[in-house]
This record gives structure tokens, C-alpha cells and sequence, in this order.
């Protein structure tokens, strides 16, 4: 009798895992790059210049989603990169309520959403510099924490970013991670009229000093008329620290020639509160697109470095995506 018992209910529980995957939607994509990179000028952003150029980034999500009765969606994503970048992410769209998502390692979270919305073919102005802006990026401190995004129109999008504790993730259950404040952020992207959009946000992130909290302020728009848009922006951060204030502003221009081929310019100088040199950036990128094959290149100057005049860097990238 035991055994028939024992039977039935490894048949059940067949059953119910056969029910839950049919319930289930799974996918897999993946992508590979293939790049060169070349720098030039002083300091240590030149480390690279004597050794090998090229290198290949590759990446794998795995996709699963689900229905739940009331109507709600959940699905959940893991990306396989390198250790230090794979991302684990769970969402639940709620419908006319939002979604909840909570991230863990690598992504966007409230105001990081719109750290840097200016139109490009490739990367951001400031990519490829291990100082400066990257350091001063209006951003949270970690990407691991939760995020409430909900359409209030057809016109307004909010993001909400929750960063608890320093954003450290709790994979296994135990008691770790930093004594830094937790972090919050709202931003809001404004479809106002015809061809513009208006970013605006503000937050605050943890600071060198654990209790003391830098402010984060972002104001943005873009412009899309034809083939051209055009984008301005200009963000804050405001610390106790002198060190850690930063005023930057920027614009940039894309020019989409055709469907398949665009080209952008950029440029940004960022005031930085304990110096009296302000740091300038400009970047060209251009990026041609033919089915699952993508190939991008930019140039990226950087002159006065941290405030320091004199102190100048280059950074050049060509790529060959593939997606899967």
C-alpha cells in the first residue's frame, strides 16, 4: 500500500511540474563582441596602450515567464557574463499598478535610468575613462535593489530606485554587505510634444563618508525632427565633500543617414567643486546595423582630467556585435 501511495504522489508531483511548464514561456538569446581598442595621453587611463588590443565580450540571458490568475505577469532573467556583471533580475507587472522589480549586480535602477540620455551611435562621451565623469556619474552607488516604474499618461513615465544598505546582495541568506545609508531616487521621462522628451530626477546615493549622502539632480531633453535629434542635458551632484561636487553639462547631435547608418558628436564639461580647471569631453561615434550584426566605432577625448590641466587621454574602440 505504501508503495502505491508513494506512486501516486510522485505522479502528482510530475503532473504539477509538467502544469507549471506549460504555464511557463522560456527563452534564450545571447550576443558576442569582438572589439579593438586603442588609448593615448597621460595617466593611468593609458594602461592599456602597451599591451594586447583586442578583446571579445560575450553574454547569455535566460527568459522565463508567467501568468498569474488575477492577471498580473512575473518573469524573471539571468544573464551570464563575467562574474562581475552577471545579473539576476524578477519583475512583477501589476498591470495599471506598475511593475516591481528588484536587480541584483548590474543595471539601471531610478535615476541611474537617466544618467545619461544624450543621442549617440555608439557609447556615451565619457566612455573608456576610468576618471572624471565616471567617477562622478549621477547614478546610485549599486545596481542591486528595487525599481517601480508605472506609465501615469500616455505622455509621463515614472521610475522609482530603492538601493537598501549599499546595495550588497544577500544570495545565501546571510548577514553581510556595508553600514551605508540606503539610497532612493525618483525619475520621470516626459513625452511632452512631437519629437521631445524631458528627463528630470533626483535622488540621493551613499557618500564617502558612511551617514552623509550626495544629492543628485538631472534635467534633460531630446529632440527628434527627421533623421536629426538633438540632446541637452545638465546634472548635480551636491556633497558635504568638496571632492565629490560635480556640475556637468553637455549636449550632443545624431544624424540618422539611413535606416541601417547614424552618426553622433557630444561634448560635456564638467565643473568639479575642489578645482578651478573644468574638465572637457567630446566623443564621434557611428554605428551601421544589418540584421543581427552591428558595427560601431567612437572616439572619445578627454582634457583636464579630474581638473587637472594638462592632463589629457584618448580613447578609441571599433566593434563587431553579433546577436543571437
Amino acid at each position: 500500500m505504501n508503495k502505491y501511495t508513494k506512486a501516486g504522489l510522485t505522479a502528482l508531483a510530475g503532473s504539477l511540474v509538467a502544469v507549471s511548464a506549460a504555464q511557463a514561456d522560456w527563452s534564450v538569446s545571447g550576443a558576442g563582441k569582438m572589439s579593438y581598442t586603442s588609448k593615448g595621453g597621460a595617466g593611468t587611463d593609458d594602461s592599456q596602450v602597451s599591451g594586447g588590443r583586442f578583446g571579445m565580450d560575450r553574454s547569455i540571458t535566460v527568459n522565463g515567464s508567467m501568468e498569474m490568475d488575477n492577471g498580473w505577469a512575473v518573469s524573471s532573467s539571468y544573464t551570464i557574463d563575467v562574474a562581475s556583471e552577471s545579473n539576476s533580475n524578477l519583475k512583477i507587472d501589476m498591470g495599471a499598478m506598475g511593475a516591481l522589480e528588484y536587480n541584483q549586480v548590474d543595471g539601471a535602477l531610478g535615476i541611474s535610468k537617466i544618467d545619461d540620455t544624450l543621442p549617440t551611435a555608439d557609447e556615451e562621451a565619457w566612455n573608456g575613462f576610468a576618471s572624471g565623469l565616471a567617477n562622478g556619474r549621477v547614478k546610485h552607488s549599486g545596481a542591486t535593489g528595487f525599481n517601480y516604474s508605472n506609465s501615469v499618461s500616455d505622455m509621463i513615465t515614472v521610475n522609482v530606485g530603492f538601493v537598501p544598505q549599499g546595495a550588497t546582495a544577500q544570495s545565501t541568506g546571510a548577514v553581510s554587505g556595508t553600514s551605508a545609508s540606503s539610497e532612493t531616487s525618483v525619475a520621470l521621462t516626459i513625452a511632452a510634444m512631437d519629437g521631445l522628451t524631458i528627463y528630470a530626477g533626483t535622488g540621493e546615493k551613499s557618500g564617502a563618508t558612511i551617514g552623509k549622502n550626495d544629492d543628485l539632480q538631472v534635467l534633460a531633453a531630446n529632440y527628434a525632427y527627421g533623421p536629426v535629434t538633438v540632446g541637452v542635458s545638465s546634472t548635480e551632484i551636491d556633497s558635504d565633500t568638496a571632492s565629490r561636487q560635480y556640475d556637468t553639462t553637455g549636449y550632443a547631435i545624431a544624424y540618422a543617414i539611413n535606416e541601417n547608418l547614424s552618426v553622433s558628436y557630444a561634448e560635456r564639461t564638467i565643473d568639479k567643486g575642489d578645482v578651478s580647471v573644468d574638465e572637457e569631453q567630446t566623443g564621434i561615434s557611428i554605428g551601421y546595423s544589418m540584421g543581427g550584426m552591428t558595427v560601431k566605432a567612437h572616439q572619445n577625448v578627454l582634457d583636464n582630467s579630474n581638473g587637472v590641466a594638462g592632463v589629457d587621454h584618448e580613447h578609441t574602440e571599433i566593434a563587431v556585435s553579433f546577436a543571437f
